[in-house]
């Protein structure tokens, strides 16, 4: 079998959510990856010649496939560069109804990989074989989790914008229950730097000292959770409507009106709640993340203070340095623009984890580490860690090591949540 090092991906900017994706996950396989938000430099002379470069310079084209892309005249040229080169041209579907309407006319009898909505991760697996990889090495990504009932939902309609992220709308017939599936991101079992150093002139007192801890291999959300996913649970009496509902600005209605926002307004024990009810009605282990997992999530296992690096940017965040004063749609900061890389993606490729709403986890406050999940992970009515910051507060609390606490009952206007998958390693939850 043909095995493949470098790949040029070929996608309209439309798709970039799925695109920065599978550019995590190629790279966490050990693959040379060719985008142009990133490959082009300002100092680029010709934006022609250094597309055929990275085209030359590629094993194989990966077109992502979709009515925009088929559009784009910039990708119908890298599509001619690349049949010039004579580069082997791979298409990944994610985006249209139809496929005829996503590819050109020479294209339509090829095969290719699926990979619309909820079908990414089995689409990623059939991709590594097309590559030639084992995913058998320390970065691989993880087996998907199975899915006892999905032979028999039914696929609904949901946000575009969101579909195009990796978001999946589902409707179980059996029940009539629908329900949102997020794309979620692996996060490899090991240790990582966890806390702040004694010197360091912004950290506070409770995230001191710093120290080496080991977390088990999970999944988290590549995003927090949105407005259009919380209002499925309250629909099916899961949980109630947020509190507040008079607020002429973060009100329920007003919530509704921005269904690809994080929901704010959120207890924790209605996150919980909601783990609990997405749990049930996919088969599959969602809950929230312990702060250890939340932090190693935001930044990686070198000790960074942000999740993008150690300086405060504040393009690639929403807090008070700069953001509309409001929540955000999630992804936003995502890209700055395809020549000025300015994402917030973490070390694991999640992005809104400095900024934008506050996130509950699992873990029972305590004050000082370190972190012991024999300790601080139970179900009680004690105040539980809140993390990431968001866009009402200062980017000195949007660090990735800054602890917040909160009573369970507390709710504010820019607090929410993320899911995480899997079993807690070592406490059977």
């Amino acid at each position: 079998m043909t095995s493949y090092h470098t790949v040029f991906i070929s996608y309209s900017h439309v798709q970039a959510g799925i695109v920065e994706r599978l550019k995590q996950d190629l790279r966490g396989q050990g693959l040379r990856v060719w985008i142009d938000h990133e490959s082009l430099t300002p100092g680029t002379r010709s934006w022609q010649d250094a597309i055929r470069k990275g085209i030359q310079a590629a094993d194989a084209v990966l077109y992502m496939a979709s009515p925009e892309a088929l559009a784009s005249n910039n990708v119908q040229g890298e599509l001619d560069v690349a049949e010039d080169e004579q580069k082997p041209v791979i298409p990944i579907w994610v985006a249209g109804e139809r496929w005829v309407q996503a590819v050109p006319l020479t294209m339509t009898r090829m095969q290719h990989i699926d990979a619309r909505g909820a079908r990414y991760p089995q689409a990623v697996q059939e991709l590594w074989r097309t590559l030639g990889i084992s995913g058998s090495g320390a970065a691989a990504i993880p087996v998907p989790v199975p899915i006892p009932h999905q032979s028999t939902w039914v696929s609904i309609p949901i946000l575009a914008r969101l579909d195009d992220l990796g978001f999946a709308g589902w409707r179980d017939p059996k029940t009539g229950v629908m329900f949102i599936i997020p794309p979620v991101r692996p996060v490899a079992a090991g240790k990582f730097t966890m806390g702040s150093a004694q010197d360091d002139p912004q950290a506070y007192n409770q995230e001191k000292p710093q120290y080496r801890i080991d977390v088990g291999a999970f999944e988290i959300g590549t995003y927090p959770v949105t407005v259009a996913e919380y209002a499925l649970a309250v629909q099916a009496g899961a949980v109630p409507v947020p509190p507040g509902q008079d607020d002429e600005e973060f009100g329920w209605k007003q919530q509704q009106a921005h269904p690809d926002h994080p929901v704010v307004r959120v207890m924790w024990q209605n996150a919980r709640d909601y783990c609990r009810w997405l749990a049930q009605v996919t088969g599959q282990l969602w809950r929230l993340p312990t702060e250890a997992e939340w932090e190693k999530a935001a930044r990686g296992t070198d000790g960074r203070v942000y999740p993008w690096g150690d300086q405060w940017d504040k393009a690639r965040a929403n807090t008070r340095d700069g953001g509309p004063l409001f929540t955000t749609e999630i992804g936003k900061y995502a890209s700055a623009g395809s020549r000025d890389p300015k994402g917030d993606a973490s070390p694991y490729g999640c992005h809104d984890m400095a900024g934008n709403v506050w996130e509950w986890t699992s873990t029972v406050w305590y004050d000082h580490p370190p972190y012991d999940a024999s300790k601080y992970e139970n179900d009680s009515d004690n105040k539980r860690v809140l993390r990431g910051g968001s866009w009402f507060i200062d980017p000195r609390l949007a660090r990735a090591a800054f602890r917040g606490g909160f009573v369970t009952i507390y709710w504010d206007l820019n607090g929410g949540f993320r899911l995480a998958r899997g079993r807690r390693a070592g406490d059977g939850v």
